[in-house]
Protein backbone atom coordinates (compact mmCIF):
# COMPACT_ATOMS: atom_id res chain seq x y z
CA UNK A 1 0.00 0.00 0.00
CA UNK A 2 1.25 3.47 -0.85
CA UNK A 3 -0.19 6.61 0.69
CA UNK A 4 0.66 10.20 0.02
CA UNK A 5 -0.23 13.41 1.75
CA UNK A 6 -1.52 16.70 0.47
CA UNK A 7 -1.67 19.39 3.10
CA UNK A 8 -3.59 22.59 3.49
CA UNK A 9 -7.08 22.24 1.97
CA UNK A 10 -10.14 23.90 3.55
CA UNK A 11 -12.64 22.32 1.20
CA UNK A 12 -11.86 19.12 -0.61
CA UNK A 13 -11.24 20.14 -4.19
CA UNK A 14 -8.93 19.64 -7.14
CA UNK A 15 -7.66 21.98 -9.81
CA UNK A 16 -7.46 21.04 -13.47
CA UNK A 17 -4.41 22.00 -15.54
CA UNK A 18 -6.26 20.94 -18.68
CA UNK A 19 -8.50 24.01 -18.54
CA UNK A 20 -6.53 26.94 -17.10
CA UNK A 21 -7.99 30.41 -16.90
CA UNK A 22 -5.83 33.50 -17.25
CA UNK A 23 -2.38 33.58 -15.67
CA UNK A 24 -3.67 35.57 -12.70
CA UNK A 25 -6.91 33.65 -12.22
CA UNK A 26 -5.32 30.23 -11.89
CA UNK A 27 -6.80 26.86 -12.75
CA UNK A 28 -10.40 25.67 -12.89
CA UNK A 29 -11.48 24.31 -9.52
CA UNK A 30 -13.68 21.24 -9.04
CA UNK A 31 -15.27 20.48 -5.67
CA UNK A 32 -15.08 16.96 -4.22
CA UNK A 33 -17.01 17.70 -1.01
CA UNK A 34 -18.15 20.86 0.77
CA UNK A 35 -20.57 19.45 3.35
CA UNK A 36 -18.45 19.84 6.49
CA UNK A 37 -15.81 22.22 7.86
CA UNK A 38 -12.05 22.16 8.22
CA UNK A 39 -10.61 19.42 5.97
CA UNK A 40 -7.05 20.22 7.00
CA UNK A 41 -5.19 18.05 4.48
CA UNK A 42 -5.78 14.74 2.70
CA UNK A 43 -4.03 11.39 2.28
CA UNK A 44 -4.20 9.24 -0.83
CA UNK A 45 -4.42 5.47 -1.41
CA UNK A 46 -6.37 3.00 -3.56
CA UNK A 47 -9.13 1.90 -1.16
CA UNK A 48 -11.17 -0.32 -3.47
CA UNK A 49 -8.42 -1.75 -5.68
CA UNK A 50 -9.59 -0.16 -8.93
CA UNK A 51 -6.22 1.47 -9.60
CA UNK A 52 -7.50 4.99 -8.96
CA UNK A 53 -6.43 7.36 -6.15
CA UNK A 54 -8.98 7.62 -3.34
CA UNK A 55 -8.85 10.28 -0.61
CA UNK A 56 -9.28 10.32 3.16
CA UNK A 57 -9.51 13.31 5.49
CA UNK A 58 -10.52 14.45 8.93
CA UNK A 59 -12.81 17.49 9.02
CA UNK A 60 -11.25 19.28 11.98
CA UNK A 61 -14.14 21.61 12.84
CA UNK A 62 -16.94 19.37 11.58
CA UNK A 63 -15.66 16.24 13.31
CA UNK A 64 -16.21 13.83 10.43
CA UNK A 65 -13.60 11.31 9.32
CA UNK A 66 -14.42 10.35 5.74
CA UNK A 67 -13.02 8.88 2.57
CA UNK A 68 -13.88 9.52 -1.06
CA UNK A 69 -13.79 7.02 -3.91
CA UNK A 70 -12.42 8.27 -7.22
CA UNK A 71 -15.47 8.05 -9.53
CA UNK A 72 -13.52 7.61 -12.77
CA UNK A 73 -12.58 10.12 -15.47
CA UNK A 74 -16.12 10.76 -16.71
CA UNK A 75 -17.44 11.75 -13.27
CA UNK A 76 -14.29 13.16 -11.67
CA UNK A 77 -15.52 16.76 -11.98
CA UNK A 78 -18.63 16.01 -9.91
CA UNK A 79 -18.91 15.39 -6.16
CA UNK A 80 -17.14 12.15 -5.25
CA UNK A 81 -18.87 9.25 -3.44
CA UNK A 82 -18.33 9.78 0.28
CA UNK A 83 -18.19 7.35 3.22
CA UNK A 84 -18.14 8.68 6.77
CA UNK A 85 -16.20 6.16 8.86
CA UNK A 86 -16.59 7.95 12.18
CA UNK A 87 -17.19 11.16 14.09
CA UNK A 88 -14.56 12.36 16.56
CA UNK A 89 -13.64 15.71 18.05
CA UNK A 90 -10.76 17.73 16.58
CA UNK A 91 -9.47 15.27 13.95
CA UNK A 92 -6.19 16.73 12.72
CA UNK A 93 -5.11 13.91 10.40
CA UNK A 94 -6.52 10.76 8.81
CA UNK A 95 -4.71 8.03 6.91
CA UNK A 96 -5.55 4.73 5.21
CA UNK A 97 -3.88 1.70 6.83
CA UNK A 98 -4.19 -2.09 6.47
CA UNK A 99 -3.72 -2.69 10.15
CA UNK A 100 -4.40 -6.45 10.20
CA UNK A 101 -2.86 -7.38 6.86
CA UNK A 102 -6.07 -8.73 5.33
CA UNK A 103 -5.85 -6.53 2.24
CA UNK A 104 -8.75 -4.29 3.28
CA UNK A 105 -7.82 -0.76 4.26
CA UNK A 106 -8.93 0.74 7.55
CA UNK A 107 -8.67 4.41 8.58
CA UNK A 108 -6.66 5.90 11.41
CA UNK A 109 -7.44 9.40 12.74
CA UNK A 110 -5.26 11.61 14.95
CA UNK A 111 -6.98 14.10 17.24
CA UNK A 112 -5.70 17.15 19.07
CA UNK A 113 -7.55 19.68 21.25
CA UNK A 114 -9.12 18.12 24.33
CA UNK A 115 -9.58 14.77 22.57
CA UNK A 116 -5.85 13.89 22.56
CA UNK A 117 -6.35 10.39 21.13
CA UNK A 118 -5.77 8.25 18.05
CA UNK A 119 -8.72 6.25 16.72
CA UNK A 120 -9.02 3.20 14.48
CA UNK A 121 -12.03 3.09 12.16
CA UNK A 122 -12.85 -0.44 10.96
CA UNK A 123 -15.48 -1.81 8.60
CA UNK A 124 -17.60 -4.83 9.52
CA UNK A 125 -17.58 -6.96 6.38
CA UNK A 126 -20.89 -8.60 7.26
CA UNK A 127 -22.89 -5.42 7.90
CA UNK A 128 -20.86 -2.80 6.07
CA UNK A 129 -20.98 -0.61 9.17
CA UNK A 130 -17.94 1.26 10.46
CA UNK A 131 -16.87 1.24 14.12
CA UNK A 132 -14.59 3.67 15.95
CA UNK A 133 -12.29 2.68 18.82
CA UNK A 134 -9.51 4.57 20.57
CA UNK A 135 -6.06 3.00 20.81
CA UNK A 136 -5.84 2.45 24.59
CA UNK A 137 -2.20 3.39 25.16
CA UNK A 138 -2.60 6.60 23.11
CA UNK A 139 -5.96 7.74 24.50
CA UNK A 140 -5.82 11.12 26.28
CA UNK A 141 -2.02 11.03 25.92
CA UNK A 142 -1.13 13.90 23.59
CA UNK A 143 -2.33 16.30 20.91
CA UNK A 144 -1.70 13.97 17.97
CA UNK A 145 -0.87 15.66 14.67
CA UNK A 146 0.22 13.02 12.16
CA UNK A 147 0.58 9.24 11.78
CA UNK A 148 2.18 6.91 9.24
CA UNK A 149 1.82 3.13 8.82
CA UNK A 150 5.20 1.39 8.80
CA UNK A 151 6.77 -1.92 9.83
CA UNK A 152 9.01 -0.48 12.53
CA UNK A 153 10.30 -3.67 14.16
CA UNK A 154 10.74 -5.76 10.98
CA UNK A 155 8.25 -8.45 12.00
CA UNK A 156 6.30 -8.23 8.74
CA UNK A 157 3.33 -6.49 10.37
CA UNK A 158 2.24 -2.89 10.06
CA UNK A 159 2.92 -0.62 13.04
CA UNK A 160 1.99 3.03 13.56
CA UNK A 161 4.47 5.91 13.79
CA UNK A 162 2.88 9.05 15.23
CA UNK A 163 3.87 12.52 16.37
CA UNK A 164 2.28 15.14 18.59
CA UNK A 165 2.58 18.79 19.61
CA UNK A 166 2.72 20.73 22.86
CA UNK A 167 4.39 20.31 26.23
CA UNK A 168 5.99 16.88 26.54
CA UNK A 169 5.17 15.95 22.93
CA UNK A 170 6.89 12.94 21.41
CA UNK A 171 7.41 11.10 18.17
CA UNK A 172 7.26 7.33 18.54
CA UNK A 173 5.51 4.15 17.51
CA UNK A 174 3.09 1.45 18.61
CA UNK A 175 2.65 -2.10 17.35
CA UNK A 176 -0.28 -2.32 14.99
CA UNK A 177 -1.76 -5.52 16.38
CA UNK A 178 -3.18 -6.38 19.78
CA UNK A 179 -4.12 -2.83 20.76
CA UNK A 180 -4.99 -3.75 24.33
CA UNK A 181 -1.43 -4.78 25.15
CA UNK A 182 0.63 -2.65 22.75
CA UNK A 183 2.86 -0.06 24.38
CA UNK A 184 4.04 3.31 23.18
CA UNK A 185 7.73 3.45 22.24
CA UNK A 186 9.26 6.95 22.37
CA UNK A 187 11.79 7.77 19.65
CA UNK A 188 12.32 11.52 20.01
CA UNK A 189 11.00 14.56 21.86
CA UNK A 190 9.30 17.06 19.54
CA UNK A 191 7.60 20.44 19.70
CA UNK A 192 5.00 20.30 16.92
CA UNK A 193 5.24 17.57 14.30
CA UNK A 194 4.04 18.46 10.81
CA UNK A 195 5.19 15.73 8.38
CA UNK A 196 6.26 12.13 8.97
CA UNK A 197 7.42 9.89 6.11
CA UNK A 198 8.74 6.34 6.08
CA UNK A 199 11.66 6.35 3.63
CA UNK A 200 15.08 4.75 3.26
CA UNK A 201 17.27 7.81 3.75
CA UNK A 202 20.71 6.13 3.58
CA UNK A 203 20.17 3.32 1.08
CA UNK A 204 20.71 0.46 3.54
CA UNK A 205 17.42 -1.25 2.71
CA UNK A 206 15.69 -0.25 5.96
CA UNK A 207 12.91 2.31 6.23
CA UNK A 208 13.91 5.33 8.29
CA UNK A 209 11.63 8.04 9.70
CA UNK A 210 11.80 11.49 8.11
CA UNK A 211 9.92 14.30 9.87
CA UNK A 212 9.51 18.05 10.21
CA UNK A 213 9.09 19.73 13.60
CA UNK A 214 8.03 23.37 13.59
CA UNK A 215 8.29 24.50 17.24
CA UNK A 216 10.60 24.52 20.25
CA UNK A 217 14.16 23.43 20.93
CA UNK A 218 13.93 20.42 18.60
CA UNK A 219 12.52 22.15 15.52
CA UNK A 220 13.83 21.50 12.04
CA UNK A 221 13.84 18.69 9.48
CA UNK A 222 15.31 15.49 10.88
CA UNK A 223 15.44 11.78 10.19
CA UNK A 224 15.75 8.82 12.53
CA UNK A 225 18.03 6.04 11.31
CA UNK A 226 16.62 2.51 11.49
CA UNK A 227 18.91 0.47 13.76
CA UNK A 228 20.53 -2.76 12.64
CA UNK A 229 18.77 -4.67 15.42
CA UNK A 230 15.24 -4.33 16.79
CA UNK A 231 16.66 -3.32 20.18
CA UNK A 232 19.07 -0.68 18.85
CA UNK A 233 18.68 3.08 19.18
CA UNK A 234 17.23 5.22 16.40
CA UNK A 235 19.98 7.80 15.74
CA UNK A 236 18.71 11.28 14.91
CA UNK A 237 20.21 13.17 11.96
CA UNK A 238 19.38 16.80 11.16
CA UNK A 239 18.84 18.02 7.60
CA UNK A 240 18.33 21.71 8.40
CA UNK A 241 15.77 24.38 9.18
CA UNK A 242 16.54 24.49 12.90
CA UNK A 243 16.17 28.29 12.94
CA UNK A 244 12.86 28.29 11.05
CA UNK A 245 9.25 27.32 11.64
CA UNK A 246 9.28 24.51 9.09
CA UNK A 247 5.92 23.21 7.91
CA UNK A 248 5.07 20.28 5.62
CA UNK A 249 7.88 18.74 3.57
CA UNK A 250 8.25 16.85 0.30
CA UNK A 251 10.84 14.57 -1.31
CA UNK A 252 12.00 14.69 -4.92
CA UNK A 253 14.98 15.22 -7.19
CA UNK A 254 14.89 18.97 -7.69
CA UNK A 255 18.22 19.36 -9.50
CA UNK A 256 18.04 16.02 -11.37
CA UNK A 257 21.36 14.69 -10.13
CA UNK A 258 19.89 11.30 -9.28
CA UNK A 259 19.61 12.03 -5.55
CA UNK A 260 16.39 12.72 -3.65
CA UNK A 261 16.27 16.25 -2.25
CA UNK A 262 13.88 17.77 0.30
CA UNK A 263 11.74 20.90 0.24
CA UNK A 264 9.57 22.46 2.90
CA UNK A 265 7.30 25.42 3.40
CA UNK A 266 8.13 27.84 6.21
CA UNK A 267 5.61 29.84 8.19
CA UNK A 268 5.99 33.53 7.39
CA UNK A 269 9.16 33.01 5.36
CA UNK A 270 10.49 31.65 2.07
CA UNK A 271 10.44 28.06 0.82
CA UNK A 272 13.52 26.04 1.71
CA UNK A 273 14.98 23.18 -0.27
CA UNK A 274 17.84 20.98 0.80
CA UNK A 275 20.13 19.49 -1.82
CA UNK A 276 21.34 16.00 -0.95
CA UNK A 277 25.14 16.02 -1.17
CA UNK A 278 25.90 12.39 -0.28
CA UNK A 279 24.16 9.04 -0.57
CA UNK A 280 24.04 8.51 3.20
CA UNK A 281 21.66 11.39 3.91
CA UNK A 282 24.13 13.09 6.25
CA UNK A 283 25.17 16.13 4.17
CA UNK A 284 22.70 18.67 2.80
CA UNK A 285 23.11 22.04 1.08
CA UNK A 286 20.34 24.54 1.93
CA UNK A 287 18.74 26.75 -0.71
CA UNK A 288 16.01 29.39 -0.46
CA UNK A 289 13.19 30.17 -2.87
CA UNK A 290 11.40 33.48 -2.43
CA UNK A 291 7.66 33.26 -1.87
CA UNK A 292 5.87 35.18 -4.64
CA UNK A 293 4.15 38.48 -3.87
CA UNK A 294 0.50 38.46 -2.75
CA UNK A 295 0.59 34.94 -1.36
CA UNK A 296 -0.36 33.64 2.06
CA UNK A 297 1.96 32.09 4.61
CA UNK A 298 3.62 28.86 3.45
CA UNK A 299 1.97 25.63 4.62
CA UNK A 300 2.74 22.76 2.24
CA UNK A 301 4.96 21.90 -0.74
CA UNK A 302 5.20 19.11 -3.30
CA UNK A 303 7.88 18.32 -5.89
CA UNK A 304 6.86 17.21 -9.37
CA UNK A 305 6.97 17.98 -13.09
CA UNK A 306 3.85 20.12 -13.52
CA UNK A 307 4.23 21.18 -17.15
CA UNK A 308 5.70 17.95 -18.50
CA UNK A 309 9.00 19.43 -19.66
CA UNK A 310 11.13 16.89 -17.79
CA UNK A 311 12.20 19.33 -15.06
CA UNK A 312 10.74 19.04 -11.57
CA UNK A 313 8.83 22.04 -10.28
CA UNK A 314 7.63 22.99 -6.79
CA UNK A 315 3.95 23.31 -5.87
CA UNK A 316 3.06 25.22 -2.71
CA UNK A 317 -0.04 25.90 -0.63
CA UNK A 318 -0.63 28.59 1.97
CA UNK A 319 -2.70 29.48 4.99
CA UNK A 320 -3.84 33.02 5.81
CA UNK A 321 -4.46 33.59 2.10
CA UNK A 322 -7.71 35.54 2.08
CA UNK A 323 -7.69 37.66 -1.10
CA UNK A 324 -4.23 36.28 -1.82
CA UNK A 325 -2.85 33.37 -3.82
CA UNK A 326 -3.23 30.25 -1.69
CA UNK A 327 -1.77 27.71 -4.12
CA UNK A 328 0.69 27.99 -6.98
CA UNK A 329 3.69 26.40 -8.60
CA UNK A 330 7.24 27.55 -9.23
CA UNK A 331 9.38 26.75 -12.25
CA UNK A 332 13.17 27.09 -12.27
CA UNK A 333 14.20 29.04 -15.35
CA UNK A 334 17.78 29.82 -16.42
CA UNK A 335 18.93 26.48 -15.02
CA UNK A 336 18.80 25.00 -11.53
CA UNK A 337 22.31 26.13 -10.53
CA UNK A 338 21.32 29.80 -10.49
CA UNK A 339 17.60 29.81 -11.18
CA UNK A 340 14.91 32.41 -11.34
CA UNK A 341 11.79 30.80 -9.91
CA UNK A 342 8.85 31.73 -12.11
CA UNK A 343 5.46 31.86 -10.36
CA UNK A 344 2.33 30.29 -11.86
CA UNK A 345 -0.99 30.66 -9.97
CA UNK A 346 -3.19 27.66 -9.26
CA UNK A 347 -5.91 28.82 -6.87
CA UNK A 348 -6.08 32.45 -7.91
CA UNK A 349 -6.49 35.19 -5.32
CA UNK A 350 -10.26 35.75 -5.37
CA UNK A 351 -11.34 33.30 -2.67
CA UNK A 352 -8.23 32.14 -0.84
CA UNK A 353 -7.65 28.66 0.55
CA UNK A 354 -6.16 27.07 3.63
Amino acid sequence: MRTTSIAGCFLLFVWSLAAPLSAQEGWKRWTIDNTSRGADGIRVADFNGDGRPDLVTGWEEGGQVAFYLHPGPKAVKHLWPKTVVGNVKSPEDAVFVDINGDGQLEVLSCCEGKNRSIFLHQRNDATGEWSTSAIPSLQNKAMWMFAVPMDVNDDGKIDIVAGAKGTGAELGWIEGTNWAESKWHTLSPVGWVMSIEAVDMNGDGHLDILFSDRKGNHRGIHWLEHPESTTGDWIKHTVGGTNLEVMFLSQGDINHDGKSDLACAVKGADIQWFERVDDNGLKWQPHEINMPANTGSGKGVAIGDIDGDGQNDIVFTCEHSEQKHGAGWLKAVNGIDSPTWEFHPISGSAEGIK
